[in-house]
């Protein structure tokens, strides 16, 4: 987009408070995520040597880490002056006090937790394991593994993703477009989650490769797939849901989430048929553009979801394989 876009998209959500307070949860998830990071690198045996300082004080350890934490929270930063600059021109609420008074306090938190781990003696074995979900079911296995592993991944799909649906969404509704322009942005905010599905096949090929040797049911895989497949989506169906939810257009709603759901299972079934990255990229670019076809010609989102389910369906069928 160009900056006259940006800067629309940044006005708009200073003067929508469910956008700004939006807003603010995603940037709280980054930092969320990014101070994870962080702490797991600490606990590392390589990274021994940034407890050194432990030495220092509060106020030493502020500005030594500053720079550090304005480099992984650039993107944060950048989006924050743009909106600052956009709203000393319009009516914020008083929104832009809120925007810094809320990144000084990421900052703060951020070292203080930082801080507190230094101080800390150092682990001689480190065991990672979740108090909420001790033993996880097969299905969730891959979400584990990407909240701790691809958290910026993810965060960064899913920013893009909402912002794609949400403008999708502010052109349908003012005028001049039918549905085939909400299933086009569909499209486009399922080939935003393509490196999603690689990494879910990469870890399935590369860690679960053990699981080779068991036989697995057809309802089982397709019930495990789609439950983890269904969960990465959830954002955008809720957005979904909130968008276009009414009794009116009920039919037309059930519609697009189950074209959204098959469109992202056909492209991860695609990826699961190609045995590397260079072919399953081609066929995904040869793929979008016949769906691309297929809604502009006005196919029912039914038969296209059906199409697209095909080569899901068909990647999963073997007794031996994940």
């Amino acid at each position: 987009m160009e900056m006259k876009q940006h800067g629309m998209i940044a006005g708009r959500i200073l003067q929508n408070s469910i956008g700004f307070y939006a807003l603010l949860l995603i940037f709280f998830g980054y930092a969320v995520a990014q101070q994870r990071f962080q702490l797991r690198l600490l606990n590392d045996k390589r990274y021994r040597i940034f407890h050194s300082l432990a030495f220092l004080s509060f106020r030493q350890l502020c500005w030594s880490f500053l720079p550090v934490w304005i480099a992984n929270h650039a993107l944060l930063l950048l989006y924050s002056m743009l909106m600052t600059y956009v709203g000393i021109g319009i009516d914020s609420g008083g929104k832009l006090p809120i925007l810094w008074i809320f990144m000084v306090a990421i900052f703060l938190a951020d070292l203080t937790l930082t801080y507190h781990k230094l101080k800390k003696p150092f682990p001689d074995r480190i065991r990672m394991r979740s108090r909420l979900f001790q033993n996880l079911n097969f299905e969730f296995w891959f979400l584990m593994y990407f909240r701790e592993n691809r958290s910026m991944l993810i965060l960064a799909v899913k920013l893009v993703s909402i912002i794609l649906l949400n403008g999708f969404f502010y052109a349908f509704h003012s005028g001049g477009y039918d549905l085939r322009w909400l299933e086009f942005g569909l499209l486009c905010a399922t080939y935003a989650h393509f490196p999603i599905w690689l990494d879910k096949n990469d870890f399935e090929l590369q860690q679960l490769s053990y699981f080779n040797n068991m036989p697995v049911s057809y309802l089982m895989k397709l019930r495990q797939h789609s439950t983890a497949i269904v969960l990465i989506l959830l954002p955008e169906l809720a957005l979904l849901v909130y968008k276009y939810g009414s009794s009116e257009t009920l039919p037309e709603l059930l519609f697009l989430l189950i074209l959204f759901i098959s469109l992202n299972m056909g492209i991860y079934g695609l990826i699961k048929l190609r045995k590397d990255l260079e072919s399953a990229i081609n066929s995904a670019y040869l793929v979008f553009f016949l769906i691309f076809i297929l809604v502009i010609f006005g196919i029912h989102p039914v038969l296209i979801s059906s199409i697209c389910l095909l080569p899901f369906l068909i990647a999963i069928r073997a007794r031996y394989s994940i």
